[in-house]
């Protein structure tokens, strides 16, 4: 009997697990589809993911919860990739940097719109210690100047990579471009800016 109700309970547990990533997977994917600004109706997530309406207030609370928890899972992702670009010259790792944040380009809006309501404070730039490190690193080795104040460099690094991947849709239709065009363009200007920080030291 005993063993019975341990293999139910672990059954629910992996029901409820299973409910929870679909859930978070179609919170992600209508707001990919819809926009992060159109909002996000938790009916049609339930519907979305072919879970019981009822069961998104049961497991989340609120949509708000919904979406800081689909965003904690999608953030996985984005971590490892960043991490792994850690070994990377200056120049390149900044700009892997943006190209993995264009990757994960919801969730960084949702971030930025979750932060706007400012109910709750969510980490803004997580890897914040490996990257100081990584700049310290760059200052030892000559690669920037000396006197980099390397929380400065990581607070403007963070924002425009943030502020680029908000706004690039609705700068690329403004300027009439394809958003991918848009980024390669971008990509090279970026480039070529953090060169001349670079050539400072040669």
């Amino acid at each position: 009997m005993g063993n019975k109700q341990t293999a139910t309970q672990k059954q629910q547990t992996q029901d409820r697990a299973a409910s929870e990533a679909a859930l978070e997977a179609a919170a992600l994917a209508l707001l990919k589809r819809n926009g992060v600004l159109a909002g996000l109706n938790l009916r049609e997530v339930a519907d979305e993911a072919g879970v019981n309406r009822g069961l998104v207030y049961h497991y989340f609370g609120s949509r708000q919860q919904l979406l800081r928890s689909a965003l904690r899972r999608d953030v996985k992702s984005r971590l490892e990739e960043i991490l792994a670009s850690g070994r990377l010259p200056f120049n390149a790792r900044i700009r892997q940097l943006v190209r993995t944040m264009l990757g994960q380009s919801e969730a960084v809006t949702l971030s930025t719109l979750l932060l706007l309501d400012a109910q709750e404070k969510l980490p803004v730039a997580p890897l914040k210690e490996q990257w100081i490190e990584g700049f310290r690193k760059d200052v030892a080795e000559g690669k920037i100047a000396e006197d980099t104040d390397t929380q400065a460099l990581l607070a403007l690094m963070t924002a425009l990579s943030y502020g680029y991947v908000v706004f690039r849709q609705a700068i690329a239709e403004e300027l009439e471009l394809p958003a991918a065009d848009l980024d390669f363009r971008v990509d090279e200007i970026f480039g070529k800016m953090l060169g001349v920080f670079e050539e400072s030291q040669s």
